[in-house]
C-alpha cells in the first residue's frame, strides 16, 4: 500500500477513537463530555493566536528587499492595510486554518448533543414512568 494512503487511514482510525471517547465521556455525564469539545475548540484558537503573532513578527525577523524593475525603478510594496504588521491577506490565511480546525469541533459537540439529547428522553421516559406508578 502507498504511504499516502497508510497515513490517511491511521488518522482516521484516530478521528473514530476520538469520537468514540467523546461518546462515551458525554454519557458519563455534562461535563466529562464538554472536555474534548473546548480541548479541540483551544487549541485551534491558539493556532489561530500564534499564526497571527508569526505573522506579525515576521517583518521584524525577516530581511526586507528592495524590488526593481527592469527599467531599474524601484517597485512599490501593495498597498495592502495592515494591523500591526498583519495584513488582511494574513487574517483570512488564520481565519481559514481556525475554520478547518473547527470541523472536528463542530464533529465533537455534534456527538455531545446527540449522546446528551437521547440520554435526556430516556431520562423523561423513566420519569414518566415512575409517576404512572
Amino acid at each position: 500500500m502507498d504511504e499516502n494512503v497508510l497515513i490517511v487511514l491511521a488518522a482516521l482510525v484516530f478521528l473514530a477513537a476520538v469520537l468514540a471517547l467523546e461518546v462515551f465521556l458525554a454519557k458519563k455525564g455534562r461535563r466529562p463530555g464538554l472536555v474534548l469539545p473546548f480541548l479541540s475548540l483551544g487549541i485551534s484558537a491558539a493556532v489561530f493566536v500564534g499564526k497571527l503573532v508569526i505573522e506579525a513578527m515576521k517583518d521584524s525577523v525577516v530581511n526586507h528587499f528592495t524590488v526593481y524593475a527592469p527599467d531599474g525603478t524601484v517597485i512599490p510594496e501593495p498597498l495592502i492595510p495592515n494591523l500591526f504588521g498583519i495584513t488582511a491577506h494574513d487574517f483570512a490565511q488564520a481565519l481559514l486554518w481556525f475554520l478547518i480546525l473547527n470541523i472536528f469541533t463542530a464533529a465533537l459537540f455534534a456527538a455531545y448533543a446527540i449522546c446528551r439529547g437521547r440520554q435526556r428522553k430516556r431520562q423523561a421516559l423513566e420519569q414518566m414512568r415512575m409517576q404512572d406508578l
